[in-house]
């Protein structure tokens, strides 16, 4: 998992840790300019306005999120990516970094904004990067489309990264304490840290039955299931993916959550061959697909080597 950049990308648990409190809030300062999402921004405000400082805070050095956005969207019209009757809600999905469940819309300081978006050329990207400072990295996707490989007949779908770098951190609570997941978000699957994630909940509940239980984590991505079972109670987990990106991202994920290199091993398999690849046996398996794949047969081939298999 490399760096495009000379940025500190990859933290210490601790050091994300220790800086995320009041992160994203505002300062006294700040200029609290919101936009509607879904009204042209020419009907909002006069683009002309958006030239100078774009709002930025001089004491902390933070701009709302929704400014960001139309300062974006505004050297998207100016570049003629997308209409001029665009909103804020055109340009992409801007995801944070490092990421945590809010309740609120964020300010934002340098280098903490990611933007996926249909509506921008290689150019138009690099001159967003220079002017807008929030801004880490442009990515060309469709966030309809699951990227990464949804399952051994399917071929690898990745995003296009126009410039910056895409190494983000998600930070997932859960009642054994934060689990931080980095990825590279061009080549890995989007998702929203919760305040309590469903997956983790359902999880713990099945490893409450056992006293330090075997772990196979079958489809493991970029490890957060796995990372929680070691967090709780397994013994061992033994990680899968067949997709190698989402290893390279478990790997970092694994040293940064302070993980034992006794406590694991990593396998890149077809999950269908992993009964003849694996020595052990398991108390649970898991099989977290991405939506709308069929596990069945997942499930059968597993049960030859886990007395339980669970679809998380």
């Amino acid at each position: 998992m490399k760096c495009n950049c000379t940025e500190n990308c990859i933290r210490d648990k601790s050091d994300v840790l220790g800086s995320v409190t009041n992160l994203y809030d505002n300062c006294p300062s700040c200029i609290n300019k919101k936009f509607k999402k879904s009204i042209p921004l020419k009907r909002q405000i006069k683009l002309s306005k958006l030239d100078k400082n774009y709002g930025l805070c001089e004491s902390c050095g933070k701009r709302h999120i929704d400014i960001v956005m139309a300062h974006v969207l505004k050297i998207m019209i100016d570049n003629k990516q997308i209409s001029d009757s665009a909103s804020i809600r055109k340009v992409g999905v801007p995801l944070i970094t490092p990421a945590i469940n809010l309740d609120f819309l964020p300010y934002l300081s340098k280098k903490s904004l990611v933007i996926i978006t249909r509506f921008c050329d290689k150019q138009t990207a690099d001159i967003i990067l220079e002017k807008v400072p929030e801004i880490k990295a442009i990515i060309n996707g469709d966030t309809d489309i699951t990227i990464g490989k949804l399952n051994e007949n399917n071929s690898v779908m990745i995003y296009e990264l126009l410039g910056g770098c895409d190494i983000r951190c998600d930070i997932q609570n859960t009642d054994l304490g934060p689990i931080l997941i980095y990825k590279n978000q061009s080549l890995l699957h989007i998702e929203y840290p919760k305040e309590e994630s469903p997956k983790i909940k359902q999880l713990s509940e099945i490893l409450d039955k056992y006293e330090n239980p075997l772990v196979l984590d079958a489809m493991c991505g970029p490890g957060t299931l796995g990372i929680y079972a070691l967090m709780k109670n397994a013994k061992k987990v033994v990680f899968n993916d067949i997709y190698i990106e989402a290893l390279e991202s478990l790997k970092i994920n694994l040293e940064v959550n302070e993980i034992n290199k006794d406590k694991y091993e990593i396998f890149n398999e077809n999950i269908l061959n992993l009964p003849s690849v694996v020595e052990e046996k398991f108390d649970i398996g898991i099989v977290d697909a991405f939506p709308k794949v069929d596990t069945t047969h997942y499930v059968d081939i597993l049960k030859n080597i886990c007395k339980e298999v669970v679809i998380i």
